[in-house]
């Protein structure tokens, strides 16, 4: 019975902790907006639930947001197993003070983006901030599954380590290097516990890449071990009873401990010492691959310089010949016209 008194006061004091953030995200940004002035090159584009402000000279920027949001919305959200949201609203601030300052709270020197989901709000940097696109999808993917999730998920509480996993999971956020680099905090045994990657703002660039790989790692253990079906299951338990202890228990029959004991034996078998011969094979042949071709192109630069530098001294012996041939004959010339000259002179 007290159990169950706690339960329900704990999900009260949840409900409230969340009505609270919302009413205080709310009213931070409101009070930002209200005290910016209104620049008169701001614009709007509109489109299926889609909203998307910014200014004049990032419109381009912006139809490529928004096709690109358009596109990955309803895969998102089929893979929660979730309705589309109220209309979600994507910022692009012009400069890096207006990125920092429409948010309502720190944002990582390290971030591209960042997402206020109880406001189903997006805010990028224009490409004028970062001078490149390079990094548009990924970003975007993930800040808009933040907020997928989040609206999917309602009031209930969502670990960090799920939140930023799907995201990264979706945007595809790892590559030759971020295996490496699991590869060696796994070899060295410097894993960050997913209970503690609740403070990852907090983390410098290098911890935190970490991080979100491990949670992206976290997300990919679940499908691999429990299907599409069993994230669902996990999500719409969490979203009932607003415990990831309960949900995982109910859904999976671990308590998160054992879970979480679980995925580690699964991060180690994927980038432990059984996988290095496997993983190493790939991320050596990479560069491998990158300093052969590097050095042919090197061979070829030199090869063709060699041959550019034959014809040229072929040519130039080629014209000393022909200037050697021109001369002779004009000797030769010279010579019969004087010895004409003389033959005619006896002749008289």
């Amino acid at each position: 019975m007290k159990g169950e008194v706690r339960s329900v006061k704990e999900k009260k004091d949840r409900l409230r902790h969340v009505w609270f953030r919302r009413l205080t995200c709310g009213a931070v940004l409101l009070c930002g907006l209200w005290s910016a002035p209104c620049d008169a090159g701001e614009s709007e584009r509109l489109a299926d639930r889609l909203r998307v402000t910014f200014y004049d000279e990032d419109a381009r920027f912006a139809e490529s947001v928004a096709r690109l949001a358009l596109e990955q919305r309803p895969l998102l959200l089929g893979a929660l197993g979730a309705e589309a949201p109220d209309t979600l609203h994507i910022h692009i601030a012009p400069t890096l003070e207006a990125f920092r300052s429409y948010g309502f709270s720190a944002i990582p020197d390290w971030g591209d983006g960042y997402a206020v989901p109880d406001l189903n709000l997006i805010v990028l940097q224009s490409p004028r901030i970062s001078g490149s696109l390079d990094r548009l999808r990924t970003v975007l993917i993930h800040e808009l599954a933040h907020v997928l999730l989040h609206s999917a998920m309602g009031s209930a509480p969502i670990p960090r380590w799920l939140d930023e996993g799907f995201a990264m999971y979706s945007a595809r956020e790892w590559g030759l290097w971020d295996r490496a680099q699991l590869i060696l905090a796994t070899l060295t045994g410097d894993l960050v516990p997913l209970s503690v990657i609740h403070s990852v703002n907090t983390f410098s660039a290098r911890s935190a890449e970490l991080a979100y790989q491990e949670s992206a790692l976290a997300i990919e253990f679940i499908l691999q071990e429990y299907g599409r079906n069993g994230l669902h299951a996990l999500l719409a338990r969490l979203r009932e009873t607003g415990s990831i202890e309960r949900a995982c228990f109910d859904v999976f029959g671990l308590s998160i401990v054992e879970f979480e004991r679980n995925w580690q034996r699964y991060v180690e078998r994927t980038y432990g010492w059984r996988a290095l011969p496997g993983e190493g094979v790939s991320l050596v042949a990479g560069p491998a691959i990158a300093i052969l071709l590097a050095l042919s192109y090197v061979a070829l630069r030199r090869r063709r310089r060699a041959v550019l530098s034959r014809w040229e001294r072929e040519e130039t012996a080629e014209c000393g010949r022909s200037r050697d041939e021109d001369r002779w004959k004009r000797f030769k010339q010279r010579f019969t016209v004087i010895r004409g000259g003389k033959e005619t002179e006896s002749e008289k």
